[in-house]
């Protein structure tokens, strides 16, 4: 992502808050580290690499998760003020965070232990990463839906409100009370229609009236689909022989490790 165009790329009244210098810090890590992770750990599951390179499976593999640690933990300070902020997208970050950071650890300790366990691990890490992008497509569908129903709403603030209208635009609003006369714009709240057909205010108020529901919803979906994989997979599964991962063959007798 290009650091110039970061306001324009991200939802309507999103850089008011991740604008300020201790969430854009913390934003570019996070954008940055997490697509170096991502793409990382694409590589991990190539079995050219896994299987003939395994230095080099070993060395991806822990830049792999110190990418995506440290971006976790900088995401979850940019959860604060991410979407609004509200409990349940808030929640819903710091609990895809925690799920990744622990799978990726628990994998990490099985890495000379048992290397079954450690590809289970290692996939349920990836999946779970992958539902931040489902989660948004989530979204985008779900503010759809809300606006055909049309009685939505989200809770903004003054500020935030008078950041995307200006003054004028406000007193002509259906938001009047932030441009009201010595109003303290911190501390006056007001409840914005969402509709994605109705201008950035009320699209932006459409995202963040979905955005936590859409990645609960994708999360139960990952979760659900990687525990399902894993299962369909498990007597297929590989393990460690000399130095390569080989297919467990449960009707062979694997040949000696020394």
């Amino acid at each position: 992502m290009n650091p110039a165009r970061t306001a324009s790329l991200l939802p309507p009244g999103e850089w008011f808050w991740l604008g300020q210098l201790k969430y854009k810090v913390n934003l570019f890590i996070h954008i940055y580290l997490s697509t170096l992770g991502g793409i990382g750990a694409l590589f991990q599951f190539l079995p050219a690499i896994r299987r003939k390179k395994m230095i080099l499976h070993r060395l991806n593999g822990y830049g792999v998760l110190s990418c995506l640690i440290v971006g976790n933990i900088c995401g979850a300070i940019v959860a604060r003020r991410s979407f609004g902020g509200e409990l349940n997208v808030q929640s819903a970050y710091y609990a895809l965070g925690l799920m990744i950071v622990l799978s990726g650890s628990i994998g990490l300790f099985y890495v000379k232990k048992d290397t079954r366990r450690h590809r289970k691990w290692m996939l349920r890490m990836v999946v779970y990463f992958a539902s931040a992008i489902s989660g948004r497509l989530i979204m985008f569908a779900a503010a759809s839906i809300i606006t055909r129903i049309g009685t939505y709403y989200s809770i903004w603030r003054c500020d935030e409100v008078i950041n995307l209208l200006g003054d004028s635009a406000v007193l002509q609003s259906p938001h009047p009370r932030c441009a009201a006369a010595g109003a303290d714009l911190a501390s006056v709240w007001v409840a914005v229609h969402s509709s994605v057909h109705d201008g950035p205010l009320y699209y932006a108020s459409a995202l963040r009236a979905t955005h936590g529901m859409g990645l609960w919803i994708a999360l139960l979906m990952h979760v659900v689909a990687v525990e399902f994989y894993i299962q369909e997979t498990n007597a297929t599964n590989r393990v460690r022989v000399n130095y390569a991962l080989e297919p467990l063959n449960l009707n062979e007798e694997l040949p000696p490790t020394h």
